[in-house]
């Protein structure tokens, strides 16, 4: 039971820095702290923790992963590529709603911090034919934005819970993309179908372009993503490799000089994300150090309550507090590593609740800056993505009866 308390008290330092807006590295880093000193703290134990993150491959392939996920995004931010496919999109679709759904499912495919807002404009300009309340705009940003987070083999999430379950990425993703589609079908359903025109908005403006600027810009967006799915899903390769070989292709693509290739290296080089990521990944190694994770097994298997409840509540909880699919899996995934290892019907259980409570967390950057933007409503606005949550967990557990 005291293993359950250390837990508790360590996730509640995270929440209370995240909620007073203490950078992702540095709350974990505390949380770490707390956990550390509950758990008969020795030197070797936080030195054992240390090393362990600093020479595993896994810290180093997630870092470079992102590292270079990063640099794509500035390519796609510098070259023009997001407005022309906006452009291109309105031209060849000429279906505002279909453009109010893949916009931000589009770029919600290249993971990055508080990255809804790059979408929040185009959902504003693709709104324009209805008349939108500002939290039904701020839940199609949000809703569709995520629908990846099952599939997505550069999100953090997906490739840290690779890591720490030894599940492969295309084992993940090929379980769980089912949930990709439904997660899309029903945000359609219940936030876009009901949609009607402004009578006052007339016809819809559509935006002209020649046919071969218009593929070329939807070429030039399509490609690296889908290059970077191949890569890794068919042909296993490394996440970091991958995303590397991608973004060297674009530079010699997007002739980029010199200086801009030096500007878009030092954007990469986000300290606040890759902090981030290295504060999770010692807390993880701690977690372990302290053995909380093999007691509270104990305990759950003692009092005998199912696997996928256990570990659907506690990635559902982590979800909550920590408002990201990287803090869910780091909390999450050590339980299932050491309960049932391989089985990826935890790991699916584990993601869905995790992800449901990270959509509906206050503590989660995409949903603020989206609130921010459009200046919504928080309870309003997260009506809708409850009752869409509601669905995808109830669908996850009717699957495994």
């Amino acid at each position: 039971m005291f293993a359950v308390l250390k837990v508790l008290a360590t996730l509640a330092v995270i929440v209370i820095a995240l909620n007073r807006k203490v950078k992702m590295g540095n709350a974990m880093l505390a949380g770490s702290a707390i956990l550390f000193i509950l758990s008969e703290p020795t030197l070797a134990k936080l030195a054992n923790a240390a090393l362990r993150t600093a020479t595993s491959h896994s810290t180093w392939e997630i870092l470079f992963a992102l590292y270079f996920v990063m640099c794509l995004e500035y390519q796609f931010r510098t070259g023009g590529i997001i407005d022309g496919l906006m452009a291109t999109a309105r031209s060849l679709l000429r279906s505002d709603r279909v453009l109010l759904a893949m916009m931000p499912a589009f770029l919600g495919f290249l993971p990055s911090l508080g990255g809804a807002i790059f979408s929040a404009p185009l959902v504003e300009s693709a709104s324009k034919p209805f008349s939108l309340s500002a939290e039904t705009k701020t839940a199609i940003n949000y809703w569709f934005r995520h629908i990846w987070e099952y599939t997505n083999p550069i999100f953090t999430g997906m490739l840290l819970a690779s890591q720490i379950s030894g599940l492969s990425l295309n084992a993940l993703i090929s379980h769980m993309a089912w949930l990709t589609v439904l997660s899309a079908v029903i945000g359609w359903l219940l936030l876009i179908s009901p949609l009607k025109k402004n009578q006052l908005s007339g016809n819809t403006v559509i935006i002209s372009d020649s046919g071969s600027t218009s593929y070329h810009f939807l070429l030039l967006a399509t490609a690296p993503i889908i290059a970077n799915f191949i890569l890794v899903v068919f042909l296993k390769m490394p996440a970091s490799i991958s995303m590397a070989l991608v973004v060297g292709a674009m530079i010699l693509v997007l002739r980029q000089s010199l200086t801009d290739i030096r500007a878009m290296l030092l954007h990469a080089l986000d300290s606040k994300l890759l902090w981030g990521i290295v504060g999770i990944l010692f807390f993880q190694q701690v977690l372990q150090q302290s053995g909380a994770i093999n007691e509270i097994a104990l305990l759950l298997n003692a009092i005998s309550i199912p696997a996928t409840v256990v570990i659907g509540i506690i990635a559902f909880v982590a979800g909550l507090l920590t408002g990201t699919s990287q803090g869910f899996v780091a909390i999450a995934f050590p339980f299932i590593a050491v309960m049932a290892p391989g089985d990826l019907t935890l790991a699916m259980i584990s993601f869905v609740m995790g992800t449901a409570g990270q959509m509906l967390s206050p503590a989660h950057m995409c949903l603020l800056v989206t609130l921010d933007y459009f200046h919504a409503d928080f309870l309003k606005t997260l009506r809708p993505v409850f009752i869409l949550n509601v669905i995808m967990i109830v669908a996850a557990y009717a699957s495994i009866l």
